[in-house]
């Protein structure tokens, strides 16, 4: 895989920015490798929908003021660089592309078992590339990467988390970069199926078993029928007036070939499989004695952050509290735990929309948080 220059398509989205750190630059820290972060979308899995949100997000980064509290060692002349990535998730491409073995028949839909493979397969084949390309080949510094996820991404975020620390070090490029932190965006992690809107997509899904192939048929007929003009206009009302790259965004996922069953039959796979808490302590970003005894050759637990949506149709109340509750800034005697913060700005779980804009701010104050 071919180390990508900045590009933002439909499919993908790459961007290279600077963070001011304002402390002096040594020859070993000008070598050192970018800081990395991988953006894992929610479902659908459009990487379009966060363009703003990405695009902002590194602008706001470029911004941050230079205090000399940057301690990361990416840096080079006076900055540390940041690469900002994300794509689409596995049969939400917009633009044709090389298909995959199970895909060669064209009626493969993924698992999020399967998504969360592709993503990782995806971050491991940029990190390789990335080492391949820098000038830090001859160091002994390590690439860093943050993970941001939203939705269901974040959830895929965690198992990514969790096998890159279970990975055997001796397996060709497991390790061969650290992942120090990861901001989780209206985290669905766990019970899904007990959200307002997870009910409803159970009880429709019990109703109607095959539902991701009616409402796909439903929705090829009503982009045959509708003229172009006519699809932006029902878009547009239904979305209640989106901005115009999301309301394009939408007339394009509703037109492409697989991209509303696959979101459906996602759907459904995340409702059997996002239920209980299956991570432990180190997962969660806690470090605690006995669990560095017992796994002193892993790197320290990621830095994480939560950030919850008030009256989130995708995370039930009682799921939030649960989560903040028994995770929440972790055993002050073994080790700190993720930080978590309920929004009280009525930001909405699909943020992308039409706050990408403050989203942003708040994410890059997390990962100067996360770097400092």
């Amino acid at each position: 895989m071919p180390f990508p220059k900045p590009h933002i398509t439909p499919d993908s989205f790459f961007h290279e920015t600077t963070i001011t750190n304002g402390t002096p630059t040594s020859s070993s820290q000008a070598t050192s490798y970018p800081t990395t972060i991988y953006f894992i979308t929610g479902n659908p899995g459009l990487i379009s929908y966060y363009h703003a949100y990405l695009s902002s997000l590194g602008q706001k980064l470029s911004a941050l003021p230079g205090d000399g509290s940057l301690s990361s060692e990416n840096e080079k002349g006076g900055k540390s660089v940041v690469h900002i990535l994300g794509h689409s998730l596995a049969g939400f491409e917009l633009q044709s592309s090389p298909k995959t073995k199970k895909d060669e028949d064209g009626d493969h839909y993924f698992s999020l078992e399967e998504q969360i493979c592709f993503v990782q397969r995806r971050l491991r084949d940029h990190m390789a590339a990335l080492r391949k390309t820098s000038t830090s080949s001859t160091t002994k510094s390590r690439p860093k990467v943050i993970l941001i996820g939203h939705s269901v991404g974040t959830y895929m975020a965690m198992e990514i988390l969790r096998r890159h620390r279970e990975s055997p070090s001796e397996e060709s490029g497991q390790q061969d970069f650290d992942i120090v932190g990861g901001i989780l965006l209206f985290p669905t992690v766990k019970d899904i199926a007990a959200s307002p809107s997870g009910k409803k997509l159970t009880f429709l899904l019990r109703l109607i078993p095959q539902l991701a192939l009616v409402v796909s048929i439903f929705a090829r007929i009503l982009v045959t029928l509708l003229p172009a003009s006519i699809l932006s206009a029902v878009v547009n009302l239904v979305m209640r007036g989106p901005p115009l790259e999301a309301a394009h965004a939408t007339c394009e996922f509703l037109r492409s070939k697989r991209g509303v069953r696959q979101a459906l039959h996602m759907a459904a796979d995340e409702m059997r499989t996002i239920t209980s808490d299956k991570w432990s302590d180190d997962v969660w970003g806690v470090s605690s004695p006995s669990a560095t005894k017992t796994a002193s050759n892993l790197a320290p637990p990621a830095q994480l952050f939560f950030y919850f949506g008030r009256d989130d149709h995708w995370v039930a109340e009682r799921t939030r509290e649960e989560i903040v509750t028994s995770r929440g800034g972790g055993n002050e005697e073994e080790g700190k735990g993720p930080r978590m913060v309920v929004c009280e700005e009525a930001v909405p779980h699909a943020f992308c929309l039409r706050h990408s804009e403050l989203m942003a701010g708040k994410t890059a104050d997390m990962i100067w948080d996360i770097l400092s």
